[in-house]
């Protein structure tokens, strides 16, 4: 849950000045000043940057995305999941798709193979 928020600041703060003409040739620099005060401090703007993330439940046989750790979305299909992520505006392109739209059961089929494998590998 990301926040941003732009501040408007007014600052009083004292500089050393040149004690030549060499040194004048100089940019003042922030090594510069000295006593910094902040006068005011305004806030001009504030906005949230959610948090998506999607998840399974397998005993339900369940995808779900949450937005803020709050579910928003849920459904069989792991694909309608990552669309429905993708039309927030989340870059979905590196995710594995299953192909499940017509088919929810596709991906379970798949999990289900996959555990399968695994314990009889044990």
């Amino acid at each position: 849950m990301a926040d941003f928020i732009t501040y408007r600041e007014i600052r009083d703060y004292t500089i050393r000045l040149p004690r030549n003409d060499h040194e004048a040739d100089e940019m003042y620099g922030e090594g510069d000043r000295q006593d910094v005060k902040v006068i005011s401090r305004e806030e001009v703007n504030r906005r949230h940057e959610p948090d998506y993330a999607w998840d399974c439940d397998l005993d339900a046989e369940l995808y779900f995305l949450l937005k803020d750790g709050d579910r928003i979305f849920s459904s069989r299909s792991h694909d309608a999941v990552v669309d429905h992520a993708a039309s927030l505006g989340e870059d979905v392109s590196q995710v594995f798709r299953f192909r499940d739209l017509e088919d929810p059961d596709n991906s379970w089929r798949i999990k289900a193979a996959n555990i399968a494998t695994r314990g009889q590998g044990a």
